[in-house]
């Protein structure tokens, strides 16, 4: 059963994407796979590298493969299958709903309102969620298996085990940004590699080699006076 793939992505689109994965020489194989159709996989551009956390899901006359970005939001989608009633269809319309942090908010606060807002989820199906999923939760937080992602994706880093530091584009910091680069008229290929210039120099050149308090503003400045 397929649970990871590193390739190339091919198209992406309404929340489906085409990743390749192989080499000319030894033979490419194109993989089809479902993701949340939210603005933070605009990250997956066209020709770019890729790697994918995957759920497979078979059933008698199909396979279908569901990819995320993190293993911390591939839990968060097998989690709430747990769920009577709910299936990869709903589970995957959540997450192009919000991100993961969102989601477990609302489910922990007990904010029927906000899930009855998200496509497919009635009043009964929010209770069912919030009764059977809210222990869960909060055992797998205190475990740090949610925690720790949320951690990441605040800042526009990871931090390798010898402590180098790269950057994170699946980071809110990093989409956030993005986001508004595109909003400003420029090209997904163009954004994303401003924002990477931006955020490289300023490790470069900080006082503790570290992204810190900067702010999606000042991403977005800095990111303005590069040129390539």
């Amino acid at each position: 059963m397929l649970a990871y793939l590193s390739g190339t992505v091919k198209d992406r689109q309404n929340g489906e994407m085409i990743l390749v994965v192989g080499s000319e020489a030894q033979g490419q194989v194109g993989y089809q796979i479902k993701t949340p159709d939210h603005p933070r996989y605009e990250i997956y551009i066209p020709g770019q590298k890729a790697e994918i956390y995957l759920y497979t899901h078979v059933r008698e006359d199909a396979l279908d493969l569901f990819g995320f970005l993190s293993p911390s939001e591939k839990n968060f989608f097998t989690t709430v299958l747990s769920v009577s009633g709910v299936g990869p269809k709903l589970a995957l319309s959540l997450l192009s709903h919000a991100d993961e942090a969102s989601l477990i908010q609302m489910i922990l606060t007990d904010d029927k309102a906000s899930l009855n807002n998200i496509s497919g989820v009635g009043k009964k199906t929010a209770e069912r969620m919030i009764l059977e999923l809210r222990d869960t939760l909060q055992k797998k937080m205190e475990l740090g298996l949610f925690g720790k992602q949320n951690m990441k994706n605040k800042t526009g880093v990871t931090v390798s085990p010898d402590g180098s530091q790269s950057i994170d584009r699946s980071s809110k910091l990093f989409i956030e940004a993005f986001l508004a680069l595109q909003g400003l008229g420029y090209k997904e290929i163009q954004a994303k590699q401003m924002i990477e210039a931006a955020l490289k120099k300023h490790l470069a050149t900080s006082k503790d080699g570290k992204i810190g308090s900067l702010q999606v503003e000042d991403v977005i400045k800095q990111s303005l006076q590069v040129s390539f």
